[in-house]
């Protein structure tokens, strides 16, 4: 059965990152709002948390290895290197080719050493993270949950105590691996779906989380170090799940969906969306390098409106048809 509800995570987590944090700094090259240096970051690093438990979840309920497993592990990385690597190799070249990302920086990434050494590629650093989570999957996706407790422990502590001896590790990675360990041992005992009925009460505990998270953000987006924006992130990363929860309720609430054409649109929009997301995340860079190229608005405001309201759908339905393209040459090996 189709999780609609992660549908939902995968647009909103996208979206500000691409629509809103990335974006900015092509509309203010200079940056010219202080709240994007903290609080903008840290909602940042929610969604990218959110994003690695879902995958974490949704792996670990897929897929359990070892002797009472129903999976064995050449087919699962078969499976995620096909879904990820040539697309993540054709992105690392394009922004090379454009300059985004240096020599040094893309060889890294390409290598899946930048979570450990300098310098990190912009950017694509998510995607080695996201590898290296792979790869231990078959070792901490057990049927038993105590298996998977002490398999993803033991991980942790093995990574934060690199962490303390070699510097140059990227925080972000321990910081994605904490999230998608807890995704993978959630998956065995947790269906993460807020018992709420839907109606009214939904809508305005959507509406309060989302101003109360929006309100702290701000009140102390200048009092938090960039060494804490991080943890203020971890934070927010279920209060977020929460929200799209909410979203999804309002959405995919089947008596609304048959009923309201704008509830059809909308679940039709967040499944293509949704599908379109992995690559959307690869390119975007370069639609936006492209666009600036082609031609960028002097005015603000103009920009604001031609590049969320023009240039972001239409890499969507680019994406898409990548994304798509993609996996019907990956169907036929």
């Amino acid at each position: 059965m189709r999780e609609y509800r992660f549908d939902v995570v995968r647009v909103v987590c996208m979206t500000y990152l691409i629509a809103f944090f990335h974006l900015y700094g092509y509309i203010y090259p200079q940056g010219q709002m202080t709240i994007y240096t903290a609080a903008s970051t840290a909602v940042a690093h929610a969604c990218l948390g959110l994003f690695t438990f879902v995958s974490g979840y949704l792996l670990g309920k897929k897929y359990c290895f070892g002797q009472q497993g129903n999976c064995n592990a050449w087919t699962f990385y078969k499976k995620r290197i096909l879904r990820i690597i040539p697309l993540f190799v054709l992105s690392s070249i394009v922004l090379w080719l454009v300059k985004f990302n240096g020599t040094y920086a893309t060889c890294n990434g390409l290598m899946c050493i930048s979570p450990f050494v300098d310098p990190k590629p912009l950017t694509t650093y998510y995607i080695p993270i996201i590898l290296w989570c792979y790869l231990v999957t078959p070792l901490i996706s057990r049927r038993e949950l105590k298996w998977r407790v002490l398999g993803c422990l033991s991980f942790f502590v093995l990574l934060v105590v690199a962490l303390c001896l070699f510097p140059a590790i990227d925080s972000r990675f321990v910081f994605d691996v904490f999230f998608y360990f807890v995704g993978v041992v959630s998956a065995s005992c947790f269906d993460w779906k807020f018992n709420t009925s839907y109606g009214t009460t939904m809508k305005m505990l959507v509406v309060l989380t989302f101003v109360l998270l929006v309100a702290f953000a701000i009140k102390y987006s200048l009092l938090y170090p960039t060494s804490c924006q991080m943890a203020v992130g971890g934070v927010g990363v279920f209060p977020l799940l929460f929200i799209c929860e909410g979203i999804c309720r309002l959405i995919y609430s089947h008596q609304c969906v048959r009923q309201n054409l704008y509830s059809r649109l909308a679940s039709f929009i967040v499944e293509k969306v949704s599908y379109a997301s992995m690559a959307c995340y690869m390119f975007h860079r370069f639609f936006y390098w492209l666009t600036e190229t082609v031609w960028t608005p002097s005015d603000t405001t103009l920009k604001w409106l031609y590049m969320v309201g023009f240039i972001y759908p239409l890499m969507l339905v680019l994406s898409y048809i990548i994304q798509k393209k993609y996996d019907n040459i990956v169907n036929k090996l």
